[in-house]
């Protein structure tokens, strides 16, 4: 019996269910899933119960997202026809990394009910899209970022109306095997998984995380362990494995005893299963090929090499594949030898003339040619800072001078002039310009050795809001750390019709970073800052004003050192938890660091900003004392009782003067 039929007891989907309008008070929240209750606005927009009046766009519901939601949480919009805002909710999943689940076009939002009337149970109740004519239940629509979309099956099981937690172990269909994933990497080995093509019947791929000399296994619960090969092997029990040729889709780890454990595992793996396992190379990793939808073995210098293969003491006969030079294995019945070219072939064409609405800075081409990919090799622990504080020392770096294209956010000339706005602490590049998002302006630029990492030899973890990164072929990020390595070379400015138009002018400028707009930042600062306190909680002050205008919207700087009395304003005492606030001192310090990164922390510093508490925080600061001026000093304001900031400010202000003015 199905979730809904249980819901409606035990009459099943066939009859009509007994629902009633949604209550958000009566809501039944499924763990891991952050539902956005929003309404109709201004035009059909989707908008805030609490403001209906202004409508939101994509950037404003993934911060809204951000703000209230834990970074690993799908998203589900609770809101009446959801997908007739498809495009933006689909631009939401791109923004966040994550699926986000709507209704369909003609569908209410309604609640099941347990039994026949509307009191009987005084529970919280299931959402249930409701077809607005037969009344019967709709699916919930998953939507997918749009870069890593695939026809694979999202983090929940969506039935009969219902959306329900999967259990056990977090798994996806490969055509011969199967992909192992976490919660962090569910998205990114989705759609890695969907891109492999199938292969011979006698080869079995398993796509798993190498961690700790083991492999990491996740459950639909959210948590993960390393387990060994006799766990996996337990796992794979359904796959027919005795006699075959089972390809291990991993990245092998950067320290030595961890490979050595790790070859360990590879070996009792095949004597468990009696099979043959296929590993690339210690240290290296398997590669997606995107031209034949095959995995190539890579060393650990990036460079292509045989599989290896890891065989039980008894096996019978030799195996069914052969390792190719090429990094590829192909079945031995055929000896069919596969070659994949390194170097695209340059088809693009520029074509015999330009549109005749051609502008001045030049005719369009179609595409640019992607560049060579480089040659790569490990970097010793002790060499210059990458910059972002999640990249530890030891990565794959490029060891040869490459071009590749970084995509800008606003003004081409000013990007290459003063920096590419961007709220991370590195850029991303790709070798092939259609890889970049869909209609992006690009720097093409020139990379010295040593001046990149690629995204799919990434020795760190990987924070979730870059999460959808691992799954992009070919892309490499530029720390901030190395950005005196890469150059501007020349730029592209995207057509409304997915061409490229050359634009002259910017070649041989530095690369920099500037601050992000203040929309996708806090104060102008990078997402990676310091954060205060480092342990426990401590005190801090905030100046409030004494007649009611509410909390600012973005964020509220504190101080930690009680300020001096001054008059028309509150002074708040509050209690902050361990990493609550942003150091701006420590933050500019940090960028200090990276002299081609242009930020805000250092103005924020020379005007007096210590600390910054951002407005997603404001619920979860706890007031102690308030305090007004008299006299010249500071005096507890009797009658203020502790509490979360929002509630004892509420209650601390005095209403706000007849027509004063909004500024404070």
């Amino acid at each position: 019996m199905t979730d809904l039929a249980r819901a409606v007891d035990g009459r099943g989907i066939d009859r009509v269910p007994s629902t009633r309008r949604f209550d958000p008070r009566r809501h039944r929240r499924v763990p891991g899933l952050l539902d956005l209750w929003l309404v109709c606005g201004p035009r059909g927009r989707p908008a805030l119960p609490s403001a209906p009046e202004r409508p939101l766009d994509a950037p404003a519901v993934a911060e809204l997202v951000r703000r209230t939601g834990d970074a690993a949480d799908d998203v589900r919009i609770l809101t009446d026809d959801g997908a007739r805002h498809a495009e933006l909710f689909t631009e939401v999943a791109g923004l966040l990394g994550h699926d986000v689940l709507v209704s369909p076009d003609g569908a209410d939002i309604r609640q099941v009910l347990p039994g026949r009337t509307s009191d009987a149970d005084d529970g919280p109740l299931h959402a249930l899209p409701l077809d607005r004519v037969t009344r019967q239940p709709m699916d919930w629509l998953v939507l997918q970022p749009p870069g890593l979309a695939t026809p694979l099956p999202g983090w929940f099981a969506v039935e009969d109306g219902l959306v329900r937690p999967r259990t056990g172990v977090v798994n996806l269909p490969l055509a011969t095997g199967v992909a192992l994933a976490t919660r962090a990497d569910f998205v990114a080995r989705r759609a890695t998984a969907h891109r492999l093509g199938a292969t011979a019947p006698e080869l079995v791929t398993v796509s798993v995380t190498a961690r700790a000399g083991g492999f990491l296994i996740g459950d639909y619960s959210g948590t993960q362990q390393v387990r060994d090969a006799g766990h996996l092997a337990a796992l794979l029990g359904e796959l027919p494995l005795y006699g075959a040729d089972l390809r291990l889709w991993l990245t092998w780890p950067s320290e030595p005893d961890e490979q050595a454990k790790l070859r360990a595992q590879a070996a009792e793996l095949a004597e468990t299963t009696g099979a043959t396992i296929w590993t690339p190379p210690p240290g290296g990793r398997a590669e997606l090929v995107d031209d034949h939808r095959h995995l190539r073995a890579l060393d650990a210098a990036g460079g292509v090499a045989p599989w290896q293969a890891h065989r039980p003491r008894y096996a019978d006969g030799p195996p069914a594949v052969d390792a190719t030079p090429d990094g590829l294995l192909v079945p031995r019945s055929s000896r069919q030898r596969i070659v994949v070219a390194t170097d695209a072939p340059d088809d693009t064409g520029t074509g015999d003339s330009a549109p005749d609405d051609a502008a001045p800075d030049g005719p369009a081409v179609a595409v640019p040619a992607p560049a060579p990919r480089p040659a790569l090799a490990m970097e010793h622990r002790r060499a210059a800072r990458y910059g972002p504080p999640w990249l530890r020392p030891g990565q794959q770096v490029t060891v040869t001078e490459f071009e590749a294209f970084v995509p800008v956010d606003g003004e081409l000339e000013r990007a290459a002039a003063e920096g590419v706005p961007t709220p991370e602490l590195f850029l991303v590049a790709h070798l092939d310009p259609r890889s970049a998002p869909h209609r992006a302006d690009l720097l093409r630029v020139r990379i010295a050795p040593g001046g990149a990492i690629p995204v799919q030899a990434l020795r760190s973890h990987v924070p979730a809001r870059l999460q959808y990164l691992l799954g992009a072929p070919d892309t490499y990020l530029l720390p901030a750390g190395r950005l005196d390595r890469a150059r501007v070379r020349d730029g592209f400015r995207a057509t409304d019709d997915g061409r490229l138009r050359p634009v002259d002018g910017l070649d041989g400028a530095a690369l920099r970073i500037r601050s992000a707009p203040a929309g996708v930042s806090t104060g102008g600062l990078p997402h990676d800052v310091s954060r205060w306190p480092a342990h426990g909680a401590r005190r801090a002050y905030a100046l409030l004003p004494e007649r009611s205008r509410g909390l600012a919207p973005g964020w509220l700087p504190l101080a930690r050192r009680r300020p001096a009395a001054r008059a028309g304003r509150l002074l708040v005492e509050l209690r902050v938890p361990r990493g609550r606030t942003v150091d701006v001192e420590a933050t500019a310090d940090a960028v200090g660091e990276l002299p081609l990164v242009r930020g805000r922390a250092q103005r924020l510093r020379e005007a007096g900003v210590e600390l910054i508490l951002t407005s997603r925080s404001y619920d979860r600061i706890q007031v102690e004392r308030v305090h007004r001026v008299r006299d010249g000093g500071w005096e507890p304001v009797p009658g203020v009782a502790a509490g979360p900031l929002p509630v004892v400010l509420r209650a601390a202000q005095s209403p706000p003067a007849s027509g004063a003015s909004a500024s404070s």
